[in-house]
């Protein structure tokens, strides 16, 4: 297999790994919005603090809209039914000194269908359902809701909550939507793409290599060949020249009148 594309396949597993892990945290987000309740009950007295200058909660109880909305659009509102609104209107939250429930039979924060309406908001510091900032003064307050469970949320946390697990969740999605076709990529390449044969190139480069050293040895000896060939060409013409050098001795004997001995007879 074609080491890049191993690689690249391995990238991929570890996008996708990645993706679940972040997947998994934006579970962990949705868990924890529960940590964002800070009141459960039908009625009875209820401790606030921190809500007197800044942020908000939100009141709901079991019921459905009457639009039967799952989401808002932009410049619309989930709304409550008609006797929802009436019955919500009567709820009371005090401290003896003045009432802090507002209720909201129109609203864009709760945006789900899940048997849990938004009904109204307390301590509303922050001016979202009226013109009036009034927070919560620090203290013990007291419900009145006729016998009708509510819970009371942090609206600043669920809000925050809300778009860490939006945002955690979508990533995750995004990255192992990423990692997934890296990986198919990768595993294409892998299976695609023939490996260089390294052997095959020392191979060559060794032939290469025996050829050249070859062609200079032979070349030696086709010089050392040449050599010899001058060699025996000069010692012949030596040769010839004694040879011619001895004649001529003897010519010159004969004209002077100088004769060698000739040899004993042989018995």
């Amino acid at each position: 297999m074609n080491k890049i594309g191993v690689a690249i396949a391995v990238f991929g597993i570890v996008i996708c790994l990645i993706s679940v892990g972040l997947i998994i945290a934006s579970l962990d987000s949705f868990a924890s919005i529960e940590d964002s309740k800070i009141y459960d009950g039908k009625g009875g007295e209820m401790k606030i603090e921190g809500y007197s200058e800044d942020g908000w909660l939100i009141v709901t109880m079991e019921g459905y809209y009457s639009n039967g909305k799952d989401s808002v659009e932009e410049g619309r509102n989930a709304t409550l039914r008609d006797e929802d609104c009436d019955f919500v209107k009567n709820f009371k939250l005090t401290d003896g000194e003045g009432e802090y429930f507002i209720p909201t039979c129109s609203n864009s924060d709760d945006t789900t269908d899940d048997g849990w309406i938004h009904i109204g908001v307390i301590c509303d510091s922050e001016g979202k359902y009226g013109s009036e900032k009034k927070g919560c003064p620090d203290g013990i307050y007291t419900w009145d809701t006729n016998g009708t469970l509510i819970n009371v949320w942090d609206g600043d946390q669920v809000g925050e909550t809300l778009w860490e697990g939006l945002t955690r969740g979508g990533a995750g999605l995004f990255s192992c939507c990423c990692g997934i076709v890296i990986l198919i990529i990768g595993i294409f390449l892998a299976f695609s793409l023939q490996e260089e044969d390294t052997s095959q190139y020392y191979q060559s480069n060794t032939q290469n290599s025996s050829s050249t050293t070859s062609g200079a040895k032979g070349w030696d000896e086709r010089e050392d060949y040449i050599h010899r060939e001058m060699k025996e060409e000069e010692e012949e013409v030596a040769e010839g020249q004694i040879e011619e050098a001895t004649e001529e001795k003897k010519e010159e004997k004969k004209r002077s009148g100088e004769y060698e001995a000739p040899p004993p007879p042989e018995y």
